[in-house]
């Protein structure tokens, strides 16, 4: 798989270019969070904004979005659903369907506090990793 080796070269030409191990890692971090935003499509649109907004590297923010690829996405859906039914009910999502049913509150919002607990703590983990990698490469 070429996916860690490739964003580690990128992380690296960031560095050389001139911005910070901080810069960077924040920028990775806010687009990983933006990555787990369960509303697809958005993603680009959001990164560039919050980017623009926080006067982060675009191009940075958007590399830390792909942690939403189409391979990741049901993935990241899932667990986003299982986390938020933990957090709000107790338990594991029990699936299930029917007429009567209120998939509001079924689905939607164990997707929507998951995603929101789960970006916030892989944000964190993105960000040390990225700040703890680029700080041994700077020693060596």
């Amino acid at each position: 798989m070429k996916y860690f080796p490739t964003l580690k070269d990128y992380l690296i030409r960031f560095s050389k270019k001139g911005l910070s191990h901080e810069e960077i890692a924040r920028g990775i971090a806010l687009g990983v969070f933006i990555g787990f935003i369960p509303v697809i499509g958005t993603h680009t649109v959001i990164a560039i904004g919050l980017a623009a907004l926080l006067r982060l590297n675009t191009l940075i923010v958007l590399l830390g979005t792909q942690i939403s690829n189409p391979l990741f996405y049901p993935f990241l859906l899932f667990l986003s659903a299982e986390a938020g039914s933990l957090i709000l009910n107790g338990k594991i999502l029990h699936i299930k369907f029917s007429r009567d049913m209120n998939y509001f509150q079924h689905y939607l919002m164990p997707i929507l506090t998951g995603s929101l607990v789960l970006g916030i703590i892989m944000a964190w983990i993105f960000y040390l990793l990225v700040k703890v990698y680029l700080n041994r490469k700077k020693k060596s």
